[in-house]
């Protein structure tokens, strides 16, 4: 029987034996009551007497080590540690080289498909609490914690679990190795561990320190801690815990390496905290050694399916990698990411002392998944130098974000003449059904953005607000003329009208016709689109005044003009000649041109005419991007679709962008969060399925390295705000691709 069970038992004897007779029952409890204020004084002296027994352990282990240090014989045997420590590094680094030639030749050859749909309940656990909640389970929204321009934090947060209070000084003693300012959040046990409170915040005025639950060990707090929002604004964190692996023989010993391995000593937790800054392809920094692969999958990988799917988020088993012990450095977005997957206290096992197949086993993974997928490495401690000086001598370039804008959400008479009276686009976003099992629809505006109405000029200031604050550099606006005839022009009026708005746009020449379908094809045609005698002039004389306004993005000094449709224009050579000319006529530096790279429904366009231009963007999913179908791979299957259900994964992993055979000019990467037109298409729609933030990431930071030569690299999203095509960053964040240094650059 326990210790603090045999003390109850005694005092509940003593009470009733009071009771016996003919004491009163005041007398009882006031007995009971002595009883346990002895009780408890004398646990409290024995624990007092406990910590001076361990400082003065601590005191002994210290003198004998530094005797050990000076010793003649340690210096003696240090060359032969030296080389012994050589050899075992270069064993471990010939190892982790091969596991990753093996995990990219996997990844090239193989379709992920784990994670995209929820796995049967048979193959989770039949503890698991994640199965009896249900595999469809849809996540509500994270809670998003808003960012206070005014306060300044530090770049180190430190989120620590403490179960077994008696460790907790080992965690405070490596703490002291952090020589920079820190925030410090302590997620406590409820029930066992409040004795380390005091001595918590006695050193650590400053930390938050939260009760939690005892369920999911150290991963359930931390998901307490991701869900209320509190990692955000910091560059790196560091996640510990007083853990004692009861199950190992070593686990005493596991316990410090992990805490050393990431709390080495100060020189160590700056390098590392600046490389996670400097290098936004490192994802964790962890212990050298703790790299656990797929043969350590256990009983976790249905739940780490169930839980992927919940984004969804293809993965390949195969190339897991995630940190055992679960203390590493970790940069704060891939965190936050966990707060997608709508977990609470109530998804994790009642702790039994399991070793394998719980929630908590499965998150351990599903970091290291995440890290993955969102093209981060997992990187020890080890190469944490030779990763900097990496970095140093290739430094990556910086891009300039430019997203699409639809200017299609506010009543105008186009629309209803077309469409009916008082038709926007937002009548599809709102009427979208769900095609398949784990078909995220409808896909509606979260509440702080909201069914807007861009007739009001407003908007476009909140819009401003928010674009800067995402860190978007600016938007290129769809421009829709049709041979003079001016068609959703309010929104670009409007901010040209107001130079207060503060944001950054260009124009993209939406030079197809308007059709019924939305799909610029020329079948029930609203609006042709023609080139009469002199059409390039008035086309210039229709953008001119935005092309002089002081927020257009310019190319070195030249306005950005973007042309959607080029196989239609009757001449190409001669539009662009046009157009430059004007453009200095009226003292401009000229014009900086791009067109769309020609598309599967496009037009050829000749090679010397795409050659006057400065440059091709790609359109995915038009072009640019490789089209692999898995409408054979959803669940129940997709009755009466005539579309087509692809892989969003593979899109992110398209070949390298190149010009058409011929043409000598730079094509600019474009790149999408996700792509479902349901709502506009429904049966006929095409659904990139298995989008996400992570594999977003990997994508969008990917193509800020197409073209690293080119000042400035430019890289295009599809779309700030087209909701009814599923396309859409508005009412998100961006994915933390870019060091903090390059905020001058950006604007930001």
């Amino acid at each position: 029987m326990p210790e603090h069970a045999q003390r109850i038992t005694a005092h509940q004897t003593t009470a009733l034996n009071a009771a016996d007779g003919t004491a009163a029952p005041h007398d009882i409890a006031s007995t009971a009551s002595s009883l346990e204020i002895d009780g408890l004084l004398a646990e409290n002296q024995r624990q007092r007497q406990r910590i001076a027994d361990l400082e003065l352990t601590v005191v002994e282990y210290r003198k004998q080590m530094s005797q050990v240090l000076t010793s003649t014989s340690w210096r003696v045997t240090s060359p032969l540690r030296v080389f012994a420590a050589g050899v075992r590094i270069a064993r471990l680094r010939a190892r982790r080289w091969v596991a990753r030639r093996r995990r990219r030749r996997s990844a090239a050859a193989t379709l992920r498909l784990s994670g995209l749909f929820a796995p049967a309940a048979h193959l989770l656990p039949e503890t698991s609490p994640l199965r009896r909640a249900g595999a469809d389970r849809r996540p509500a929204p994270p809670a998003r914690r808003p960012r206070d321009a005014n306060t300044v934090l530090p770049r180190i947060v430190v989120v620590a679990h403490v179960h077994y209070p008696e460790l907790w000084a080992d965690i405070e003693d490596r703490l002291a190795r952090i020589h920079e300012p820190f925030d410090l959040i302590v997620t406590v046990t409820q029930g066992t561990a409040e004795s380390a409170i005091p001595a918590i915040s006695r050193r650590h005025v400053n930390a938050r320190i939260e009760l939690v639950p005892n369920r999911g060990r150290d991963w359930a707090p931390l998901i307490h801690v991701v869900n209320e929002g509190l990692l955000r604004g910091y560059t790196a964190v560091a996640k510990v815990h007083t853990k004692k692996s009861e199950h190992r023989l070593d686990g005493d010993t596991w316990r410090l390496e992990l805490l050393d391995g990431i709390l080495e000593s100060p020189d160590a937790i700056k390098r590392t905290v600046d490389l996670l800054d400097a290098d936004r392809t490192v994802g964790i920094v962890l212990p050298t050694g703790h790299v656990s692969g797929p043969d350590h999958w256990g009983s976790n990988q249905g739940i780490v399916e169930l839980l992927a799917s919940r984004l969804p988020m293809a993965f390949d088993p195969d190339e897991l990698a995630f940190p055992a012990g679960s203390m590493f450095w970790c940069r704060p977005w891939l965190l936050e990411q966990l707060a997608e997957l709508g977990l609470d206290e109530n998804d994790f096992e009642v702790e039994g002392g399991q070793y394998d197949g719980t929630t908590a086993h499965a998150l351990e993974r599903m970091v290291g998944v995440m890290s993955t997928v969102g093209g981060m490495d997992l990187v020890e401690t080890l190469d944490v130098p030779s990763r900097t000086r990496e970095l140093q001598r290739h430094p990556p370039a910086p891009a300039k974000l430019l997203a699409f804008y639809l200017p299609q959400y506010y009543a105008n008479a186009d629309n209803d003449e077309f469409w009916g009276e008082g038709f926007t686009d937002w009548h599809n976003v709102r009427r979208a059904l769900p095609l398949y099992a784990g078909h995220r629809q409808p896909i509606t505006p979260p509440e702080h953005v909201g069914y807007y109405d861009l007739a009001d000029g407003e908007e476009l200031r909140r819009q401003a607000d928010d674009v800067r604050a995402m860190g978007i550099d600016a938007l290129v606006f769809y421009h829709y003329w049709f041979d003079g005839r001016r068609a959703l022009r309010t929104p670009l009026d409007n901010l040209l009208a107001d130079p207060s708005i503060p944001l950054p746009f260009a124009l993209c020449w939406a030079n197809e016709p308007w059709t019924r379908r939305w799909d610029g094809l020329d079948m029930d045609v609203l609006i042709s689109q023609t080139y009469t005698q002199g059409w390039e002039h008035r086309f210039y004389d229709d953008i001119r005044p935005a092309l002089f306004d002081p927020r257009y993005v310019t190319v070195d000094e030249k306005p950005l003009l973007l042309v959607y449709r080029l196989d239609l224009l009757p001449d190409l050579k001669a539009a662009l000649a046009i157009w430059r000319h004007l453009a200095e006529e009226d003292g401009l530096e000229g014009l900086h041109i791009l067109g769309v790279l020609p598309s599967r429904d496009f037009g050829d366009v000749d090679p010397s005419a795409l050659d006057q231009l400065d440059g091709l963007i790609s359109f995915p999913p038009g072009s640019g991007v490789s089209l692999t179908s898995i409408v054979d791979c959803v669940p129940g299957g997709v009755a009466g679709l005539t579309g087509d259900v692809y892989s969003y994964d593979t899109a992110a992993d398209s070949p390298a962008l190149a010009a058409p055979e011929g043409v000598h000019v730079p094509v600019y990467p474009t790149v999408f969060p996700g792509w479902d037109n349901t709502a506009r298409r429904g049966i006929d729609a095409y659904v990139f399925h298995g989008s996400n933030p992570v594999t977003f990431r990997r994508w969008l930071q990917r193509a800020t390295r197409y073209n690293p030569e080119h000042d400035p690299n430019l890289v295009f999203i599809n779309a700030w705000n087209e909701w009814a095509e599923g396309a859409h960053l508005e009412g998100g964040e961006l994915p933390d691709i870019f060091p903090s240094s390059y905020r001058a650059f950006r604007g930001h």
